[in-house]
């Protein structure tokens, strides 16, 4: 059992934190009664050392972490003394060329191997092919990384069926649409009128979900059915009015490509759409708010079949094709 006042320093670089870090890091935190990790910051690291930080922090909070470059040694020597002045007992590292830097501690260096067999990944492999290995990212960095599409468009314009669709095909996360659920949820109000929080309450509560989900995505990529400018189109459409908080989130929550769905075949009721008279104008309504975002978007049309096909192909052509790191 650790002593109540047992220090230990983990050090590496953690580029990209994979579950295999993870690992590392709560083996070295059962040893001790406190775990800092310092992550470096040299030149020859790619991500950027506080999103790392962030990324370890969120699976490992009870560490404390901190950011050094082990290469300059100058600034090295003087974190190891500020370090050494909270009389750590030992120190960790997963990587063998961090021995003597560790040393400069002073006390004792444990090398924690990672399982291969059990974390069959390393840096490396992910620095050169991201995708492959996604899903052994820590969740925060899967969150991260993923790019987002946003499936905009009016009611019965085949959202929902495209984005399974296209979840199933990348074998990743979609992210359901929140309003739909919400408006399901007042189905016995008396009193059925709009207000404009409630637009803001949906979009903010859509984006979590799309957070969420995003920390379990696969293949660098999370599919969205609407967002925060869908939501606007729908407060334009019940309240006309203008609602800032709601714009500064259609400006925060911005994907990376948007598909508007045309509405070309017949509406369908399924106990919530309300009616097939106001689609046209919401879709060009859609189509002028993205234009004026400059977020790329292909507008899809005919059947479920041909609308997925064009969907894959650019996804493939564009964001599937541009590294994630």
């Amino acid at each position: 059992m650790p002593s109540t006042d047992d220090l230990g320093v983990f050090m590496g670089s953690f580029d990209p934190p994979h579950l295999g870090h993870i690992d590392a890091i709560e083996k070295a935190g059962s040893q001790v009664d406190r775990l800092i990790v310092v992550l470096d910051d040299g030149p020859t690291t790619v991500t950027p050392a506080l999103r790392r930080a962030e990324w370890l922090a969120d699976s490992v909070p009870d560490a404390t972490f901190i950011i050094a470059s082990f290469s300059q040694q100058q600034e090295w020597a003087e974190r190891a003394h500020e370090l050494a002045a909270q009389r750590p007992t030992r120190a960790f590292i997963y990587e063998e060329k961090l021995t003597e830097t560790a040393e400069r501690l002073g006390v004792p260096v444990e090398h924690i191997v990672i399982d291969s067999e059990e974390f069959p990944v390393s840096e490396r492999e992910l620095r050169s092919n991201l995708r492959e290995h996604y899903t052994w990212l820590v969740p925060a960095a899967r969150a991260s990384f993923a790019k987002r599409v946003t499936l905009a468009g009016a009611e019965s314009t085949g959202k929902s069926t495209l984005a399974i669709d296209l979840a199933h095909h990348y074998q990743t996360t979609w992210v359901p649409e929140y309003g739909r659920w919400y408006t399901d949820g007042r189905v016995g109000l008396k009193d059925r009128t709009w207000t404009a929080d409630e637009f803001v309450r949906i979009a903010v509560t859509h984006h979590q979900g799309e957070e969420d989900l995003a920390r379990r995505s696969a293949n660098g990529l999370v599919i969205l059915d609407t967002d925060a400018l869908v939501t606007k189109v729908w407060h334009r459409r019940y309240l006309d009015s203008e609602n800032p908080p709601l714009e500064k989130l259609v400006d925060r929550y911005l994907p990376d490509l948007y598909f508007v769905c045309a509405p070309d075949f017949a509406w369908v009721h399924d106990g919530t759409r309300e009616s097939p008279d106001y689609r046209h104008d919401m879709h060009l309504d859609t189509l002028h708010l993205i234009e004026a975002t400059g977020v790329p978007y292909v507008e899809l049309t005919g059947d479920a079949q041909k609308r997925l096909k064009e969907a894959i192909g650019v996804i493939d052509e564009t964001i599937q094709s541009e590294p994630l790191i």
